[in-house]
């Protein structure tokens, strides 16, 4: 036999070659079909999700021209795949505005919760909508903002024209957008009483929403402030402080009823006593936090003279302090952060600028205190574990912020005033003529901002709701 075999064996095996060759190519090619036709419909879908985008936003524009402009209605080519579902979902969504307590945290009273409502687009596992006068666009388990919504946060004023979303369920093709009402005034609300410019809390903004995160990260941009994102009931909540703003309009001023007594009577002029006026715990507390813990943020006892503070900077005295200040606010505001007691002797401030206080504990006066004045450059704030002590032959011109604390002050040390400013304490025990306190109106309107947080502010609140319908033409 022939070492290669005979000739009907070698054909045999050519044509075993060749229908292997017919299956690996046939196979070959099935996969690239496969995974092309995969591919090739992912940039089908990418193509029309964007042209579905493309047309929201437009959406976007004419409804904004119908809800908040001089247009009854419009017309709208809603666009993307043919096998796309468009659907109006009335119950979409929804923002909840409420304030709360600064103090406390409790809730006070809910401004508006409006169900905003959506027009859906639908393909696959993509979905671009528009809800709360945004666009928004969801895949699989994230979701980013297409256009931005009716939200208008500008130095600290916040002005939410809401428009909530009705009509056909299902849409294909044109549609028509109408007003179904004119716009509806939320806040400011004459009817309940409630006006600009707020008083003091804290706006809580809750939206839930499909589209939450990208809600969130809307929020993180626009307010700049601390935003909480909740997966679970998917919602997303920014908070907005009404800065505490209030006219110190007496000498003397109590937190408790009937808190002021004077040997001898009357209290010295003007004074009231029962105000009610939030706590400087948490801000004393986190600027002591903040000296401890960042080593940039105040200049440390050890690293300055007392006889020469200056340069707008923040000084700390991380054991109490006992005795004469220089400070010159010529360069900027200076703040002083006593951890401990704070005895102040002869303290001298020259310049234009605040000198702010923040005492841990107690608070004792027997120099004489910012003698040239004016009162409204020069506060002090004290925490409610302190008490506050006027003593001796002294003369101190400012503003005392301890709503409380117990509160001692004397006069008669000298032939005139002893005290030129205000004060606010919990308690108050007058000792002396009652020319030897005098109010100086410029502490009348000074801006104490109490809080602690970072959270950005709000003064002027605006919120109205309209509704708008669409239909197929």
């Amino acid at each position: 036999m022939s070492p290669g075999g005979t000739g009907d064996s070698r054909a045999q095996g050519d044509v075993i070659s060749v229908v292997l060759l017919l299956v690996i190519t046939i196979a070959g090619a099935t996969t690239v079909v496969a995974f092309g036709g995969e591919a090739i419909a992912g940039v089908q879908q990418s193509a029309t999700t964007g042209a579905a985008e493309q047309s929201m936003t437009q959406f976007d524009s004419k409804a904004s021209l119908v809800a908040h402009g001089d247009s009854d209605s419009q017309r709208v080519q809603l666009a993307g795949s043919a096998d796309a579902t468009r659907r109006i979902d009335a119950d979409a969504g929804w923002m909840n505005i409420s304030v709360y307590n600064a103090s406390t945290g409790a809730f006070e009273y809910e401004i508006t919760n409006t169900t905003l409502g959506a027009v859906v687009y639908e393909d696959g596992d993509a979905s671009v909508a528009y809800q709360g006068g945004g666009v928004w666009r969801r895949s699989g388990d994230s979701s980013a903002m297409v256009s931005p919504p009716e939200f208008h946060y500008r130095g600290t004023t916040l002005t939410l024209p809401l428009v909530r979303v009705g009509g056909d369920e299902r849409l294909d093709g044109e549609v028509v957008v109408r007003r179904s009402s004119d716009p509806s005034a939320v806040y400011p609300d004459e009817g309940s009483g409630r006006a600009n410019p707020l008083d003091e809390g804290v706006v809580v903004i809750t939206v839930g929403s499909e589209y939450y995160d990208a809600w969130g990260r809307f929020f993180e941009q626009r307010t700049s402030g601390d935003v909480t994102v909740y997966d679970g009931n998917r919602t997303a909540r920014t908070e907005l402080i009404v800065p505490f703003d209030t006219d110190f309009d007496n000498v003397v001023a109590s937190t408790t009823a009937g808190g002021i007594s004077a040997n001898p009577g009357p209290p010295p002029e003007p004074y009231r006593d029962g105000v009610v006026q939030p706590s400087a715990d948490d801000v004393i507390e986190s600027h002591v936090d903040e000296c401890e813990t960042d080593p940039d943020a105040c200049v440390d006892e050890g690293n300055f003279s007392t006889g020469d503070m200056d340069d707008g900077e923040t000084y700390f005295f991380d054991d109490g302090y006992d005795g004469d200040l220089a400070i010159d606010t010529s360069d900027g505001n200076v703040t002083v952060v006593v951890d401990g007691d704070f005895g102040a002797g002869d303290v001298d401030v020259t310049g234009g600028n605040e000198t702010t206080f923040y005492v841990r504990e107690d608070f004792s006066v027997n120099g004489d205190v910012n003698p040239d004045g004016p009162a409204s450059q020069l506060r002090v704030l004290v925490h409610s574990d302190g008490d506050v002590d006027f003593n001796g032959n002294y003369l101190f011109v400012g503003f005392v912020y301890a709503p409380g604390s117990d509160v001692d002050l004397n006069g008669g040390g000298g032939g005139g005033t002893n005290f030129e400013g205000g004060l606010v304490g919990d308690t108050i025990d007058v000792n002396g003529k009652p020319n030897d306190f005098e109010y100086d109106p410029s502490v009348g309107t000074i801006n104490l901002d109490v809080s602690a947080s970072n959270a950005p502010r709000i003064t002027y609140l605006h919120v109205s709701v309209t509704e708008i319908e669409i239909d197929e033409d």
